[in-house]
């Protein structure tokens, strides 16, 4: 029983997140050194922003500034194909703002803060991508989610910094090596992309404009804007923001790892619209007692309650829009605009917080709008909640159920050169590949498949590879190398059979590159390619049904 629940619970957390070792410190550093600078700057304007135009408006405008920022960033990403040598020089002119900051003459320290704030989008879309590309469907909730909490724990430390100015430097020295860090992870780790990946005739405005991909889009866009009121709310009913760290860090602690998992296990749109339920409890509740002359809600401190209800609506958020924008900016086709599409999601974010930061202000200060609807803020909140609710209710899920079931669904695996001789062949419906007696010839079949790729390109005239061949429910997937194919035999048609295909098809390129290269004849130099199909295509913590 004891072995059960284990296996249930690691099945549960761990299935399918498999990340190499380096893979995940490289993404974990470069984060934190996102997060010890973006939250210092935050707590640092927060701490000290009190009501007034002089204070408000440069904080929205600054907003405006970074949404546009990020959209532009998100072209410059994807102009550049080595990530890691981009992300590591951002990175470095970011720490030069640092230090700028520093000197005392207000023109230097102007631009140090324009420094800072032109390559931190630039630092989170090439991190946000680098994140996408190493994580899939399955696991990629999971893994931003630990990446998220960690991170933003460990950059709690900018905290210290602001109410301690001395300790700037400490800040300054702490992203100095975290650089050296990065710099000494980027020499096993690398992301650069190829012009093979990113082959694709769809446009970038036919990509956003699409129904399924707008709807998640103006769904993050209005849920940032709910969240600019209720810091405007905030800040108007206690004159600065009011908020209990160890409250907003331990509900955010939980409820973000619960959420990666629901993400990952029950589905994008229902997680989603469960949060936006959630959540919703406590806007209506704010809004209730909103001017009301009390010091709790429920018997919650006030303090408390906004605390928690900034818990269940900031990193959530971010979670989300790093979840589903990455689940759009893997499809084959949008590869081409990963940057920029990862960009606009942000962009949208930062835009709709300071558009409804700027609107609650609007209503609230218009005289004539207090007489005509004088809970016009509350009313706004339940009747955004509700058309959200209904928008995404009306959407299709991206996390279909089956995608859970990869591993039983694969047939057989081909590995080929371009002379149609066959490399490897692995039949994961038989345990004992002795006894495949039925099974035809692979070399013939391999000939067959090279042959049909040939054929297919030669009359596509097209430089593009065939990627799929779908025959009576079964499903052939293609992955290109330099000097191998390798084919992916499914019953199902799922995304992330094609993602895990490319990656072992990489992997066994960059293994077995001089036997490729000089091939004779002797296929038995391939055989340890048999701890590459372990590693990419055999599910771990699976519980088989008795």
């Amino acid at each position: 029983m004891k072995r059960s629940v284990k296996d249930r619970f690691v099945k549960t957390f761990a299935r399918d997140v498999e990340v190499d070792r380096n893979t995940f410190f490289y993404l974990f550093f470069s984060f934190l050194a996102i997060v010890f600078i973006v939250e210092y700057f935050i707590l640092k304007y927060l701490v000290h922003m009190q009501k007034g135009l002089t204070r408000e408006i440069p904080a929205i405008l600054i907003l405006f500034i970074i949404s546009l920022i990020f959209l532009a960033s998100g072209f410059l990403v994807d102009i550049i194909k080595n990530k890691t040598r981009l992300y590591i020089i951002s990175l470095f002119i970011c720490l030069i703002g640092l230090c700028l900051s520093f000197h005392p003459s207000p023109i230097i320290d102007l631009f140090s803060i324009l420094i800072i704030l032109f390559t931190i989008p630039i630092l989170i879309i090439v991190w946000f991508s680098t994140l996408v590309h190493e994580t899939n469907i399955l696991n990629r909730s999971r893994i931003t989610a630990i990446l998220l909490v960690s991170c933003f724990f460990f950059g709690l430390f900018g905290l210290i910094c602001v109410f301690f100015k001395d300790l700037f430097i400490i800040l300054i020295i702490i992203e100095s090596i975290l650089l050296i860090i990065i710099i000494l992870y980027s020499k096993n780790y690398q992301y650069t992309e190829t012009e093979e990946r990113l082959k694709s005739d769809k446009k970038y405005l036919k990509i956003i404009f699409e129904k399924h991909f707008s709807r998640y889009s103006v769904t993050f866009a209005f849920l940032s804007g709910l969240l600019g009121g209720l810091l405007y709310t905030t800040l108007d009913r206690f004159d600065r923001f009011e908020i209990n760290i160890i409250a907003f860090s331990t509900i955010s602690f939980f409820y973000i790892l619960a959420a990666g998992w629901f993400f990952d296990n029950v589905g994008r749109k229902t997680t989603l619209v469960i949060g936006i339920l959630i959540v919703s409890f406590f806007y209506i509740t704010h809004g209730s007692f909103y001017h009301a002359d009390i010091t709790s809600i429920f018997g919650i401190p006030l303090d408390i309650h906004i605390s928690i209800h900034y818990a269940f609506a900031i990193l959530p958020l971010i979670l989300a829009i790093f979840t589903i924008s990455g689940d759009f900016s893997t499809e084959r086709g949008n590869l081409k605009y990963r940057g920029a599409l990862n960009g606009l999601f942000l962009a949208l974010m930062c835009f709709g917080i300071a558009l409804g930061y700027l609107l609650y202000r609007l209503i609230n200060v218009i005289p004539e709008i207090q007489e005509w609807a004088p809970h016009l803020p509350d009313l706004l909140n339940s009747f955004v909640l509700v058309i959200v609710l209904v928008w995404m209710m009306a959407g299709k899920e991206i996390l279909i159920s089956k995608e859970r079931e990869w591993a039983s669904s694969i047939k057989q695996l081909y590995v080929l050169n371009y002379h149609g001789v066959c490399l490897y062949y692995k039949n994961f419906e038989l345990k004992d590949q002795n006894k495949d007696k039925d099974h035809l010839d692979e070399d013939l079949i391999s000939g067959t498949l090279s042959g049909i790729v040939t054929i297919v390109t030669e009359i596509t005239k097209s430089k593009k590879h065939l990627r799929k061949i779908i025959k009576e429910n079964n499903y052939f997937y293609f992955s290109y190398g330099k000097h191998h194919i390798a084919t992916l035999i499914s019953n199902l048609e799922l995304p992330v059979l094609l993602k895990k295909l490319d990656e072992f098809s990489g992997e066994f390129e960059e293994s077995f590159i001089e036997d490729l290269k000089n091939f004779q004849g002797n296929v038995s130099r391939f055989q340890p390619a048999k701890y590459l199909v372990k590693k990419y295509f055999a599910q771990k913590h699976i519980l088989l049904d008795k």
